[in-house]
């Protein structure tokens, strides 16, 4: 048997106790989440990703959590309490951070662009163009109008978060622009009715989804 980490947490020895089958090690002043589990090869199953999510839920909703993704495995109770000790300066000031805090996402799916003709003429000026978009759209690199598209959602945000992070990544019907903000959670309404404000240009969808955990911001500020 191995133990699954979940989350780790401020030690609170008169909190409310953890989930239906969970448990928790405590130590340094700090806690970890942790169910004990087979270890196996095999991919987690979508039900086994949903109840982890909800434990790491439910934990957010009554206090402020390092959110783990799922697969942080631990060989025993004392590897947990020697990884709370290492870490503990590190997660002290996370959990400081992240006190009170909650973490909102907009993801906006910006469409492909029309590509040329096969054997249209292109003037010097459009094949310069031509090969930015390839080098824009082969990578991981925000293409000029979309950056400008993230930075003008983050401007419009401003004053309901205190820290965001921002990725691209391909998608079926174009690019994705994703965009994380670190909320206070008493804003998520504030949030919300500022996000509907956003009026993306024509052609793209645009998506509201939180509160969740802050899983984009549970590492120390680069």
């Amino acid at each position: 048997m191995k133990y699954l980490l979940y989350c780790i947490v401020q030690q609170d020895l008169d909190g409310p106790p953890p989930e239906p089958g969970m448990c928790v090690v405590a130590a340094h002043g700090l806690a970890a989440v942790v169910s004990r589990v087979e270890e196996t090869s095999a991919a987690p199953s979508v039900s086994s990703l949903v109840a982890y999510e909800r434990v790491v839920e439910a934990t957010h909703a009554r206090q402020a959590v390092i959110p783990l993704r799922y697969g942080c495995l631990m060989e025993s109770e004392s590897a947990i309490i020697r990884l709370l000790e290492e870490h503990r300066q590190e997660y002290e000031a996370l959990l400081g951070r992240l006190r009170g805090m909650t973490e909102m996402g907009i993801r906006v799916l910006c469409p492909a662009r029309p590509g040329f003709l096969p054997g249209s003429p292109l003037s010097p000026g459009a094949a310069y163009l031509a090969s930015l978009r390839n080098r824009y759209s082969s990578g991981n690199s925000f293409a000029p109008e979309e950056a400008q598209l993230a930075d003008q959602i983050a401007g419009l945000l401003s004053g309901c978060c205190t820290e965001q992070r921002r990725e691209i990544s391909p998608a079926d019907q174009g690019r994705l622009v994703s965009l994380y903000f670190l909320t206070p959670k008493t804003d998520v309404e504030r949030f919300r009715n500022r996000a509907r404000q956003i009026c993306p240009p024509g052609g793209m969808k645009l998506l509201l989804s939180g509160p969740w955990p802050p899983y984009n911001f549970a590492a120390s500020p680069g």
